[in-house]
């Protein structure tokens, strides 16, 4: 049953189908359109009549955020509007490091107490462990303790995590040590199951970031967090949720009970960090941009409402500025940047861009607002990296070739098919070195009329159109709008501009810059050719340029396998100067010269 006045969206989640939610429900993107089969909606909002034709209203075409539910009726919900399974980038360039864990596993032999010898059970525990400190223990291990003790004729397994003594287990159980760690994405959770006894990763679990149903952007979490009364705990909860139940599917897939994991180590930007942590961000949605704190913390996993052994240890890597956080010090501790000598950049595209650039001598980092054109929430046919989307386009022949994820018609671009056929519209001089898409006429004289004829007139400057309406599963054709364009100059600009002023600030020439390693599911599937053909970075003629995956989750996985890199996390923050680039004088004149397509 669902309540009168309630949005088509609402109703659907209560049957259990996910409509997009690119804008968050604020009805400004438009990609929520659902039909009216029978009954009767409320009257259309102003927001549908902007983005629905009077023929999409007459024939029943509605956005799901906007339309309430007034009585009986059947809504059809395109396969074009469905959220569908996304594509999660896991995996990183996850490099051999000394296994440290900072939770750990030890085993002793207590020898009984005696008339002689009458010390109490905990006496006795530290009386034979070797370690320099006494341990405080936890009321959880004082509990289990003497049952420990008696059960197995004194050999006992302790866990602790440095001083802190977690647990007391009867018998050896030192084989069955198990942490989780998780990178907080805006768009995506990904969860990372290892073996703190041996190293291993034993299982992946991932999943669309439930917090998109409230706004694929930061900036609309912030605000809802912000400004609504129980923003802040739904968003909360939500992205719990999603971890805890990631980790019971890696758990269930490793064989290993969820009361196994004892330590848990988490990354994610700033805004996730906070939203996560249930702190509030409203400190982020305006200048200075000032985060709650970005001091490494170490809490108890049940705090946080995480369901691991009672006494699991969460570690939350530290933030290093309002928009460059715990992610991007996963990123340097991943990529060790700081232990350099050479001078390295590494780029973070998600729904932020975030950077940093420099060696053990000094490193510098800079976030840009870059992402939702790349990720396609601001493109007339942008998606996700979901089924249907086109991820890939080249050149075959004189002919476009297009490449989608998964089966099926095709239902929108995602940010590295957006790149790929810029880049490729550019080479064939469709579009010109300020971005402009050209005539009909121009382009036939250059590429001939085939490209020419996929020109149409569009309210948006004029469009190209990369697939025709019997590909698609939209009920028309995918196009490029000369706005798409616009805004992925916008973005790759700023992601631009900011490299080009750190290597100004360090007084790095192009030459002297190594590497570019390209850290996240953008940086990983791109064609580094296609970034190079549009100037998303300056000419590096002698870096190069290294995919490094899910590098942040890299970095949250070396902090569970070892207490050096935890500790590092600290020494990243400590050593890493953010640049804010809105302070920069010249940084208007180099972002309009880094919109330029070349």
């Amino acid at each position: 049953m669902v309540r009168v006045g309630a949005t088509v969206t609402a109703a659907a989640a209560q049957v259990g189908i996910a409509v997009e939610q690119v804008c968050g429900g604020r009805g400004t993107c438009g990609k929520c359109k659902v039909r009216l089969l029978t009954g009767r909606l409320a009257p259309p909002s102003e927001a549908e009549r902007r983005h629905l034709s009077a023929e999409e209203l007459d024939g029943g075409y509605r956005l799901a955020c906007q339309a309430a539910v007034v009585e009986d009726c059947t809504v059809e919900v395109p396969w074009a509007a469905a959220a569908s399974g996304v594509s999660i980038l896991v995996e990183g360039l996850l490099e051999p490091v000394a296994l440290d864990p900072p939770v750990q596993k030890e085993t002793l032999r207590v020898p009984p107490a005696t008339l002689t010898e009458p010390f109490a059970d905990l006496t006795a525990l530290q009386r034979t462990y070797t370690g320099a400190a006494r341990l405080s223990p936890s009321l959880e291990a004082l509990r289990a303790l003497p049952g420990a003790l008696r059960a197995a004729g004194g050999l006992v397994t302790m866990v602790r995590a440095g001083e802190r003594l977690l647990a007391v287990e009867p018998g050896d159980t030192c084989g069955a040590c198990y942490g989780l760690a998780c990178d907080i994405g805006t768009t995506t959770v990904v969860g990372y199951l290892l073996d703190l006894a041996t190293g291993r990763r034993l299982a992946v679990a991932s999943t669309l970031n439930p917090q998109t149903r409230f706004g694929d952007d930061v900036i609309s979490r912030i605000d809802l967090a912000s400004h609504d009364p129980g923003g802040l705990e739904a968003l909360r909860a939500a992205v719990v949720e999603a971890i805890d139940s990631l980790l019971g599917q890696a758990a269930e897939a490793a064989g290993v009970a969820r009361e196994q994991v004892y330590a848990l180590a988490v990354v994610g930007n700033t805004a996730m960090h906070h939203l996560f942590l249930g702190l509030s961000p409203a400190g982020l949605g305006h200048s200075p941009y000032v985060p709650v704190m970005a001091d490494p913390l170490q809490l108890d996993a049940r705090d946080a409402g995480l369901h691991a052994h009672p006494e699991a240890q969460l570690f939350v890597l530290p933030n290093i500025a309002g928009f460059v956080g715990a992610d991007t010090v996963g990123v340097l501790l991943a990529t060790r940047l700081l232990e350099s000598d050479e001078v390295r950049l590494a780029i973070d595209i998600g729904t932020n861009g975030e950077m940093a650039l420099g060696s053990r001598a000094r490193m510098l980092a800079c976030s840009t607002a870059a992402g939702p054109a790349f990720e396609g929430a601001q493109l007339s046919h942008g998606m996700r990296a979901a089924d249907g989307a086109i991820d890939h386009i080249e050149l075959q022949d004189g002919h476009l070739v297009l490449h989608a994820i998964g089966q099926g018609k095709l239902r929108g671009i995602c940010g590295s098919g957006v790149v790929d056929a810029i880049a490729v519209l550019r080479r064939l001089e469709v579009i010109d070195s300020t971005g402009r898409l050209r005539t009909s006429d121009q382009v036939a004289a250059l590429a001939g009329a085939e490209l020419a004829a996929r020109l149409v007139p569009h309210g948006q400057g004029g469009a190209f159109v990369l697939a025709p309406a019997e590909e698609t599963a939209i009920g028309g054709p995918i196009l490029l709008t000369q706005r798409d364009i616009r805004q992925v100059q916008l973005a790759k600009g700023a992601i631009r501009a900011g490299i080009e002023i750190m290597m100004q600030e360090l007084a790095v020439a192009p030459e002297q810059v190594a590497e570019v390693c390209l850290a996240g599911a953008f940086g990983n599937y791109i064609r580094p050719e296609s970034a190079l053909a549009i100037g998303l970075m300056p000419h590096l003629p002698r870096a190069a340029l290294t995919p490094v995956g899910n590098a942040a989750g890299v970095g949250a996985q070396l902090a569970l396998l070892s207490r050096r890199t935890w500790q590092d996390a600290a020494y990243v923050v400590d050593h890493v100067e953010y640049l804010e680039l809105s302070l920069r004088q010249d940084f208007t004149r180099v972002f309009m010269q880094a919109m330029m397509m070349q």
